[in-house]
C-alpha cells in the first residue's frame, strides 16, 4: 500500500504534518489549503527537484522561505 507524507518550511520555518495522503495530488492540495488558511495567499511554486536518485520524494520550492517536500512511502 503506498501513501505519501508531507512537510514544509514556511516563512522559514519547518513545518511537520502528522497526516498521510493517498495521493501526491491530495498533499499539494493540502498544502496550498494550509496556506490559505494561515493567511498565506502569495504560494505559488516555481520549481520542483527529486531529492537524490529517488523519483517518489520531491520538493516543491516556491520562494526562499517558502517549500514543501512530499514523500511517496510504501507500507
Amino acid at each position: 500500500m503506498k501513501y505519501y507524507t508531507l512537510t514544509a518550511v514556511i516563512n522559514g520555518n519547518d513545518v511537520n504534518f502528522n497526516k498521510t495522503f493517498a495521493s501526491r495530488n491530495q498533499a499539494i492540495d493540502y498544502m496550498f489549503n494550509y496556506c490559505r488558511k494561515i493567511s498565506y495567499y502569495n504560494m505559488e511554486v516555481e520549481d520542483e527537484y527529486c531529492i537524490g536518485d529517488n523519483k517518489h520524494d520531491i520538493e516543491y520550492v516556491c520562494d526562499n522561505y517558502n517549500r514543501f517536500r512530499i514523500t511517496r512511502c510504501i507500507a
